[in-house]
């Protein structure tokens, strides 16, 4: 039986899905192909049938997710409604759920270190979507232009940062301090460049 491209690109979506969750909380070389299978209710064949490799599911991944909880702000003309937008997603990011919700979070504190390692179509792919996160963010940020890449790649390494920090810590009142003290200096260092 031959399936639609439509169908097969829905399997496709619902496998990476998965795989995803699967892949944030445990790591890329925590599992293998059958528990990615397995966590995406589908055969090994079936994952094969629709990604090349493993690497390939981490490539899809970085490609579909990274960046995503800022690419609302893409829609914002104006600049002061952007920048309250962004502090807002900001607020989210460095939240109790955010650093709990480890298989719905972010691809970059769950599995940078992991694309560290991955080969060349991995590392190039987290690339591009780093570079349009920077852009996404240096449009969102006050200030003059070379200043507010340069505050696009800190707002970034600080959040990504304390998410790690802060998920690696017991839960209670350390871990809620990194994400409380991070989330000061980033909106501080935005106010400072409005004025």
């Amino acid at each position: 039986m031959r399936y639609s491209k439509e169908h097969k690109a829905q399997a496709k979506a619902a496998i990476l899905q998965a795989a995803s969750s699967t892949l944030k909380e445990k790591g890329f070389h925590a599992v293998g192909v059958d528990g990615l299978a397995a966590s995406a209710q589908v055969t090994s064949g079936a994952l094969y049938s629709n990604f090349v490799n493993k690497e390939a599911v981490l490539e899809e991944l970085v490609s579909a997710q990274l960046g995503i909880e800022f690419a609302e702000l893409d829609g914002i003309v104006d600049a002061l409604e952007r920048q309250n937008r962004l502090v807002e997603i900001l607020r989210m990011y460095l939240s109790d759920e955010h650093r709990e919700g480890v298989a719905q979070g972010c691809v970059m504190p769950a599995l940078s270190a992991d694309v560290s390692r991955a080969g060349a179509p991995v590392r190039k792919a987290y690339e591009r979507k780093m570079a349009e996160l920077v852009a996404r963010l240096t449009a969102a940020l006050p200030g003059a232009r070379e200043e507010r890449e340069q505050q696009a790649w800190t707002v970034i390494a600080a959040i990504v940062g304390a998410i790690t920090v802060a998920r690696a810590l017991p839960d209670g009142d350390q871990a809620r301090a990194v994400l409380d003290a991070t989330l000061k200096s980033v909106i501080g260092a935005i106010a400072d460049a409005q004025h």
